[in-house]
């Protein structure tokens, strides 16, 4: 049973998933192109995007002494990192659906734990 989830259109993003691996066509980021195995799998993890207090408050105190006044608030952007045996594959989830993406995490998890389990 194969199933295609379309996140993005420009740039493209879709991941496919298949019985005993997934696929990903990223435009934006082609170094994430490929088919991985799900039984490869370590961890899938889903970041949001959050500010990152650090950088942001340094960018205040040194846009303060230098008088610039150029601080400002500074995010890490929201990322679908999946770590495989030899590689860790980082999706940026820019203009994507949220919503469609917790799905799809959580459908790489589950078929992951299945396939470990034969």
């Amino acid at each position: 049973m194969t199933e295609t989830i379309e996140l993005r259109n420009k740039p493209e993003l879709k991941i496919i998933l298949n019985t005993h691996e997934f696929e990903v066509i990223d435009a934006s980021e082609p170094k994430n192109n490929g088919t991985y195995s799900y039984a490869e799998i370590k961890s899938v993890k889903l970041n949001t995007e959050k500010t990152d207090w650090f950088i942001s408050t340094t960018s205040y105190i040194v846009g303060f002494f230098t008088g610039n006044g150029n601080g400002g608030n500074y995010k890490n952007k929201a990322n679908l990192s999946i770590q495989l045996t030899k590689q860790i594959v980082k999706i940026w989830l820019v203009d994507t659906d949220f919503k469609k993406v917790e799905e799809i995490s959580e459908l790489i998890k589950n078929k992951s734990s299945y396939i470990k389990t034969l």
